[in-house]
């Protein structure tokens, strides 16, 4: 008699999956005084803008990013951008290229769609993110907003990377810079438009006129930090810098000495030397390593750091096979301890609860 088997699923935690439409070359408000623009972005000379879709893959299960293969698709006010689109160029699979001036006194919405499939089940992930064109009609001089640091700002993640920095914003009208403040609003902003300082680890506190940001760079990986001023209910101008934690490639040593393990000899010295295009690294400041040992098949950990010392009751020396070896992961910034729904998990305090994040 046939009996009907039952299928065996296996069950995953749904993906984190992060985003953000990126800016780079300039600001997605545009002024128009009556006869041009500023800044131009169309002809000669032109200063075009490039949005580019940025997501991050983490897979709980496995605590790591991945990086599935993705689809972007960009909107103008909801309608597909080809390459046959006027005014946009399409720079590569996730970025387009804004070379088009907005028409005063209105906007345009660009939306950015990106569809992946999670490759443990095949089920479809879609993330979308937007930022909105202006350009303001200004018969008068034009306002400035200019970040100190800003553009992209690389940080090493291997020397000393979790430190706090401050962002000055300086605003100008015409030459002159401003220096009262008094019926103009600073505002700064996550990726989300919202107050960086109430909704990101990584805002510590404002100075009290608004001009300093500080920030704890403990907690990023990639950011990028926007700075608006506002007046009479409008944005004058607007300004951005992304802080980006920077791995260089690295060449790894490892030393066990000691092993073939000798009669009478009784501890074994295991040493990791890790260098890159700088200098040499703290390991142990700058990856989790762990020293492992595999006993017929078995594998457990022995310790961790460098350089780590074992001796020979610490194992198993019946055991046919031994291999001792280094498991190795670079630390990243912290993160948030989250909820199986994304919600963050505080203590007694309502302090948020952070943990160590780790990348290969």
């Amino acid at each position: 008699m046939k009996i009907k088997g039952n299928k065996i699923q296996t069950e995953h935690t749904p993906l984190r999956v992060g985003g953000a439409l990126n800016i780079q070359g300039g600001s997605v408000v545009q002024f128009y005084d009556g006869n041009d623009f500023y800044p131009n972005r169309e002809g000669t000379l032109s200063s075009p803008i490039l949005l580019t879709h940025h997501l991050s893959v983490h897979d709980p299960d496995a605590s790591q990013e991945i990086f599935p293969a993705m689809n972007t698709t960009f909107y103008e006010d909801d309608i597909a951008i080809s390459a046959a689109t006027s005014g946009y160029e399409l720079i590569g699979a996730h970025a387009v290229k804004v070379v088009k001036n907005i028409p005063a006194n209105t906007q345009v919405v660009i939306k950015a769609i990106t569809e992946f499939v999670d490759p443990r089940n095949n089920r479809l992930y879609k993330r979308e993110d937007f930022v909105t064109l202006r350009t303001i009609l200004k018969a008068e001089a034009q306002y400035t907003l200019d970040l100190s640091p800003h553009g992209a700002v690389y940080f090493d993640a291997y020397r000393n990377p979790n430190t706090q920095t401050q962002i000055g914003a300086k605003l100008s009208h015409g030459n002159t810079e401003v220096i009262d403040l008094t019926g103009i609003t600073l505002k700064w902003l996550n990726p989300a438009g919202l107050d960086i300082v109430e909704n990101e680890l990584y805002g510590i506190s404002y100075s009290a006129d608004m001009r300093t940001l500080t920030i704890d760079k403990t907690y990023i990986n990639k950011e990028t930090i926007t700075c608006e001023a506002w007046k009479d209910g409008k944005i004058i101008s607007t300004a951005t810098v992304t802080f980006v934690r920077k791995f260089n490639p690295y060449r790894l040593d490892v030393n066990v000495i000691g092993l073939p393990l000798l009669p009478g000899v009784n501890n074994i010295k295991c040493m990791c030397t890790i260098s890159d295009t700088i200098g040499n690294v703290d390991v142990n400041a700058a990856f989790l390593l762990r020293w492992m040992i595999r006993e017929d098949g078995f594998e457990r950990q022995l310790g961790t750091g460098t350089p780590f010392v074992f001796t020979r009751d610490d194992i198993n020396m019946s055991a046919t096979t031994l291999e001792v070896y280094p498991d190795l992961k670079r630390r990243e910034a912290y993160a948030a301890l989250t909820d199986e729904f994304g919600t963050p998990l505080t203590d007694e305090y309502g302090n948020i609860l952070t943990a160590e994040t780790y990348g290969i």
